[in-house]
């Protein structure tokens, strides 16, 4: 089972370093994202897990950049270490590409041999290889993505000017906690 991340996501309720409240509500992370991921993982639905994982880092890629290319790498970069799983984040990105499009492996890049293959597993180690695969922890991208997103959103607490974009492009994201369908009651009689 996943452990709770706390720490993570019940910190904006309690004041800062510098003695002010957290601005952004990581609860809603928390809500809208990860919690979907831990039911998934906790399943054992981890191809599903690792699906959800991947484009959540799309979504908050989204929310820190707008709509461009290159962002899913580039907030892995900015705010993610996951050297110790010994992938990069272009191959991550080709991961997701072949699991989001294809539920499978081979991305183009892949395919083409541009960018070594990559797999998850669900185990202790970090990683290791097999086959020819670099197979890397699943538990361990998910603490380091948990850890990349405390980051993440200390700097809206130092830049405040950041905030209004979160407001704006958070809005446009959809997700289960937050009602992305519009139902109409059912009336007696039609």
């Amino acid at each position: 089972m996943l452990p709770r991340p706390t720490s993570i996501w019940q910190r904006d309720s309690q004041p800062n370093a510098s003695g002010r409240p957290g601005a952004v509500h990581s609860q809603l992370i928390n809500d809208d994202y990860f919690l979907a991921i831990k039911l998934t993982f906790n399943a054992k639905l981890y191809v599903s897990s690792m699906k959800l994982l991947l484009s959540a880092i799309d979504s908050i890629a989204y929310i820190e950049y707008g709509d461009k290319q290159g962002i899913f790498e580039k907030w892995l970069t900015t705010y993610a270490d996951i050297s110790h799983l010994g992938i990069t984040p272009k191959e991550l990105w080709e991961m997701r590409n072949g699991l989001l499009h294809m539920t499978n492996l081979n991305s183009r890049e892949v395919s083409k041999k541009k960018v070594r293959q990559i797999s998850f597993s669900v185990g202790t180690k970090d990683f290791h290889e097999r086959d020819g695969i670099h197979y890397f922890s699943f538990y361990g991208l998910i603490k380091a993505y948990g850890a990349a997103l405390v980051k993440w959103l200390e700097t809206y607490n130092s830049d405040t000017e950041k905030r209004v974009d979160f407001v704006d492009r958070y809005d446009k994201t959809i997700s289960d906690s937050r009602l992305a369908v519009h139902t109409n009651p059912v009336v007696a009689g039609e």
